[in-house]
């Protein structure tokens, strides 16, 4: 078993992520013909596999790590390098079937992100399983659990087809407000300019 500082963590990611896991079944509930059917499109599919993926993996690491005297390091390093290979089957899976290029980029930081997050959780596994009780791996661990569930909930976002908030969506809207705003005051000063006119 973990060390009882980690013990609230665990039993409080248990419930949450079992929780967030649930949102995958409520998302493919929503529109299953267009995700768990063989003619479902290729990029749903894999949205809704590394969903289910990211989502699981912190449950079961966090039901393992309240287990007594129970070694989670083995049940870290399974998980782990499951979702490294389900990252990497997302490459052959859009680049082989007729997905459109747009998709392929707009999956591309999600590939990216697989690697980075289940990378340093199997880095983590490996100093879990030659210390049990290493303090500074298992609170690598709790980070990147946070960060992984984080993850399944966008991949179940876009799934529900949400469009997301975008950094260039604001700026332009920003943008339009500045100029409307300079517009009016270029208006009420003309306006102003002319009144004064016709009372000269």
């Amino acid at each position: 078993m973990v060390p009882p500082d980690y013990s609230v963590y665990f039993m409080t990611m248990a419930p949450v992520g079992a929780t967030l896991f649930g949102l995958i079944f409520v998302v493919i509930s929503i529109a299953p013909a267009s995700i768990a059917t063989a003619s479902a499109p290729r990029e749903r599919q894999v949205k809704a596999l590394t969903a289910y993926s990211a989502l699981l993996n912190p449950v079961i690491i966090s039901l393992f790590a309240l287990v007594p005297h129970q070694q989670i390091g083995i049940v870290v390093i399974v998980l782990s390098l499951s979702g490294l290979l389900n990252t990497l089957t997302m490459v052959p899976a859009l680049v082989q079937h007729a997905v459109q290029w747009r998709a392929r980029f707009r999956n591309s930081p999600f590939i990216l992100a697989g690697f980075l997050l289940y990378g340093y959780e199997t880095y983590s596994a490996i100093r879990l399983l030659q210390s049990p009780t290493d303090s500074s791996a298992l609170t690598a661990l709790t980070d990147v659990l946070i960060i992984i569930a984080v993850y399944g909930v966008a991949r179940a976002w876009e799934l529900v087809g949400i469009r997301q908030f975008q950094v260039q969506d604001w700026l332009a809207s920003f943008g339009t407000t500045k100029k409307q705003e300079n517009a009016s005051n270029t208006n009420a000063a003309n306006a102003g300019t002319d009144l004064k006119k016709e009372g000269s």
